[in-house]
Order: C-alpha cells, then structure tokens, then sequence
C-alpha cells in the first residue's frame, strides 16, 4: 500500500511541475510566436498524461485501500473533475486569443495559477488528514 500511496504522490508532484512549466513556458517564449504556441500545446498533452497517471493512480490507491469517502478523497475527486475543465477553458479561449492576434500570455497564467493553487489546496488538505 505504501509503494503505491508513494507512487500516487509522486506523480502528483509531477504534475504539479508540468502545471510550473506551463505557468513559465509562455513567458520565456513571449516574443517567439510560433514557439509559444508549440509549447503551450506540448503542455496541454503533459497536463493530459499526467492527470490521467494521477487519476488512476489514486483510484487505485483507493480502491485497494477500502476506505470510506472521507473529505480529502471528496476534494481529490472534485479536483480531478475541475482541474481539466479549468485547462480545457484555457486551451479553447487561447485559441481564439491566437486567431484574433492576441498572445493571452497573462489569461493562461491566470488560470494555470488557479489550478496550482487547487491542486496545492487539495494535497494541504489530503496530508493534513
């Protein structure tokens, strides 16, 4: 149970890192266009991967654990539901930015922040139980 509790956790710190690039990358590349985009949309699959290696990892976990429906796990499961939403709002409203000509550098960093900030909230709340 420890292996995978460690593995779980361990990913989620991954995640929590992609979310960190995808708050830097648009900055870093704010004058190369097309490499901003590029690497906006590389975020996006990394974001992807790993909520999905989170997502099943933690079902997993509690799965095999046996234990009821407690806050921490309501809270992890909310935040597995808005957490995406939150990303695939960005991807839409940035491609609309892109093709008006916009950079909508500060939108993404707005709500990549939003969701750093949950996910930080939710593994608060998950160790401090």
């Amino acid at each position: 149970m420890d292996v995978l509790i460690g593995y779980h956790r361990h990913l989620v710190e991954g995640w929590l890192l992609v979310m960190l690039l995808n708050l830097s990358l648009p900055w870093v590349f704010k004058r190369a266009d097309v490499r901003r985009i590029f690497y906006t949309r590389v975020g996006y699959f990394a974001f992807w991967a790993l909520w999905t290696m989170v997502l099943f990892s933690g079902l997993m976990v509690w799965i095999f654990a046996g234990r009821p429906m407690t806050l921490p796990v309501e809270a992890m499961m909310a935040a597995g539901i808005l957490l995406p939403l939150l990303d695939g709002y960005r991807a839409i409203r940035l491609k609309r930015i892109w093709l008006s000509g916009a950079k909508g550098i500060v939108f993404s960093a707005q709500v990549v922040a939003v969701e750093i900030l949950l996910l930080l909230a939710v593994t608060a709340l998950a160790y401090k139980q």
